[in-house]
Formats: C-alpha cells, sequence, structure tokens
C-alpha cells in the first residue's frame, strides 16, 4: 500500500504496534501490507509531556531509537536534547498569554528557580571555558598568519 492510501485507522493501528512494542518496522510494515515508506509517513512523534526550553512548545520522540537514547526533538525550533533539559509541558501553559505590567515583575531566573531553563549547551564550565580559549588561540593563529602575508 502506498502512503496516500494509509487511512486514519491504519495510521493509528501502525503507531500502536510501532511504539507499543519491538517489533522490527519491516515486521510492522509486513503485517499491514505497508511499504517502509508508508509506514513512516503514517508514524507520529511520541508525546513526552515536556516543554522546549527554547520555545516552550511540546517536544517528543520522533523514533524508538531517539526515545531509548533519551532524545528528545521540537518540531517548531528544531532544538535536540535530552528530558533533564526540559520541564513539564504543563507548567509552561501559564506563559503562553502575555504578561502585563511592569518589568519590574518578571520573576528573575536563578538556580533555586524551577523555571529558569536548563542548561541547554550541557557542558561543564570548564569545558566552556577551555572551548573559548581554543577558539582565542585559533583566532589569534589565523590573524598572525594574515599579518605575516602582507
Amino acid at each position: 500500500m502506498h502512503a496516500s492510501d494509509v487511512t486514519p485507522e491504519i495510521a493509528a493501528h501502525a503507531n500502536e504496534l510501532y511504539w507499543g512494542s519491538d517489533r522490527s518496522v519491516n515486521h510492522i510494515a509486513e503485517e499491514l501490507d505497508l511499504s517502509k515508506g508508508a509506514l513512516y509517513t503514517a508514524l507520529k512523534v511520541l508525546s513526552s509531556g515536556r516543554s522546549c526550553p527554547l520555545c516552550g512548545d511540546e517536544v517528543g520522540w520522533p523514533n524508538r531509537t531517539a526515545r531509548d537514547q533519551d532524545k528528545l526533538h521540537c518540531a517548531s525550533c528544531a532544538w535536540s536534547g535530552s528530558t533533564s533539559q526540559t520541564t513539564s509541558y504543563e507548567n509552561t501553559e501559564r506563559f503562553s498569554e502575555p504578561r502585563q505590567g511592569k518589568d519590574d515583575d518578571v520573576e528573575m531566573a536563578s538556580d533555586e528557580n524551577p523555571l529558569s531553563p536548563p542548561d541547554t549547551f550541557g557542558g561543564s564550565g570548564f569545558t566552556r571555558i577551555a572551548g573559548g580559549a581554543l577558539l582565542g588561540a585559533a583566532v589569534g593563529l589565523a590573524l598572525v598568519l594574515w599579518v605575516r602575508r602582507r
């Protein structure tokens, strides 16, 4: 069966088999009489109930491998990361309406504040410093080479 022939019922059954079992994609496609392409087209992202740290939309797992490796993806802004970098999706709904009031009414983010965005870079402070030092050295070397050529 071609992807354009997949009905909502077949798509729902395909998602149930894919996300609810460890059956291979080939086995599921064969069982539903679908091509692998049609099966992949019918599959939906598995919701995580977590919120994207960049845009606030719900993130999910695009496939079982991503779910097994805890690699979430945001369809809205293309962010990718782990569950530990997200917050509960329900907690972000109150920020969907525009804020009213003065600027000093805005709550500042802190380590104690659960609403502060997680560290999306995922590295320690030392890693960032070392990376910055290497980048600075590379820029300095490029500048020296450019000056010597003149």
